[in-house]
């Protein structure tokens, strides 16, 4: 009884052995199944064929048999069937080729990447100058109308003061304080006229240039009537003037808008020393 028990053992010992060397190659070949399976698709038909090829493990064929080994043509399947050995070898060297880095994409995905990355901060950066350059014409169009308004307000301040002397029966006591604000506002003009060459402020300029001289070389009659007539008028033609002004210093104030040519607008028969306003 106890030699049958001690057969038994042995035999259960070798069982296991034969069980464990024929179960442990179907665990281990896990990987080379899942290589198997994923050559075997029809996508990786031809990279598998041109991987067996380029290993000098077979010749090209025809296409329906890809490959050619000793003159006979195979079938990915038939040439698998038959030499399975190099079928595993291409096989393997094909997913270890796949799974290698590749230089040129790593290289341009990091240009992709980065010209990406740069694209918000090249935007920002045109944004930001953008902005900036509009910032610094503002300021210098408000900067520049703020001056010639200052000028053309002294200018028809001290015309006015001049004209209703007169109309008061005081004379010539206030032409000259003229001068200076005649001078501040032919200077205004005259940059106003370098930089907007468009407008043609020159056809204004000579219309201030005419009003004074009239003011300064009227012939000033005694009957009161007729001073008061003549005073109008040119009060008249000073608001058209100041008026004329005020619209230079509007489109300084707007420089983002296309303008043409300034208008000199007519203030009665008394503008017969300036030259016509222009038609168009």
């Amino acid at each position: 009884m106890r030699r049958q028990t001690r057969w038994l053992m042995v035999a259960a010992l070798l069982g296991e052995t034969v069980y464990g060397l024929g179960a442990s190659p179907a665990r281990a070949d896990a990987t080379g199944d899942a290589q198997t399976l994923y050559c075997a698709k029809p996508e990786n038909t031809r990279p598998l064929v041109d991987t067996a090829v380029a290993l000098g493990m077979a010749d090209s064929g025809t296409h329906d048999k890809p490959l050619k080994v000793n003159g006979r043509d195979f079938t990915v399947t038939d040439w698998r069937r038959t030499f399975p050995a190099d079928f595993g070898r291409a096989c393997a060297a094909l997913v270890a080729v796949r799974k290698l880095p590749s230089t040129s994409s790593s290289w341009t995905g990091d240009l992709v990447k980065t010209v990406i990355g740069l694209i918000p901060v090249a935007v920002g950066a045109l944004l930001a100058l953008g902005s900036g350059l509009l910032t610094t014409r503002k300021a210098s169009a408000e900067r520049e109308a703020g001056e010639l308004h200052a000028a053309a307000t002294a200018y028809e301040r001290a015309c006015r003061d001049c004209l209703i002397a007169w109309r008061r029966g005081q004379g010539r006591s206030l032409e000259a304080a003229m001068d200076a604000p005649l001078s501040g506002l032919l200077a205004e003009l005259q940059r106003c006229k370098s930089r907007h060459p468009r407008w043609r402020l020159e056809r204004l300029i000579t219309a201030i240039r005419g009003l004074d001289r009239d003011i300064r070389e009227a012939d000033w009659p005694t009957e009161t009537e007729a001073l008061r007539r003549l005073t109008q008028r040119l009060l008249d033609r000073l608001e058209a003037r100041h008026a004329d002004v005020m619209g230079v210093v509007s489109r300084l104030d707007r420089p983002w808008r296309r303008h043409g040519p300034v208008r000199v607008e007519q203030a009665g028969p008394a503008e017969h020393a300036e030259t016509p306003p222009d038609a168009s």
